[in-house]
């Protein structure tokens, strides 16, 4: 997978190797424990991304939440 069509963060890691879902799991738990309050996460450009959401910072560049860090999984 290079990238991701899914719409959703369960999705994406529905789509992994077993191998690699356990790793992205491992690494997802260790940045939701930090996540600052009030950022969400989400689906971003096909990875999982934690953003700042519009209802925190509306006024964006192109409109889009902010994007803070993406988690991904790409292999070729």
């Amino acid at each position: 997978m290079v990238q991701s069509k899914s719409a959703t963060v369960e999705g994406y890691l529905a789509e992994l190797a077993p191998e690699r879902r356990v790793a992205i799991a491992a690494l997802r738990g260790v940045i939701q424990a930090n996540l600052p309050e009030g950022y969400e996460e989400s689906m971003q450009f096909g990875m999982i991304g934690y953003v700042v959401p519009l209802s925190r910072y509306p006024e964006t560049a192109n409109g889009a939440p902010l994007l803070y860090a993406a988690l991904a999984s790409q292999k070729r």
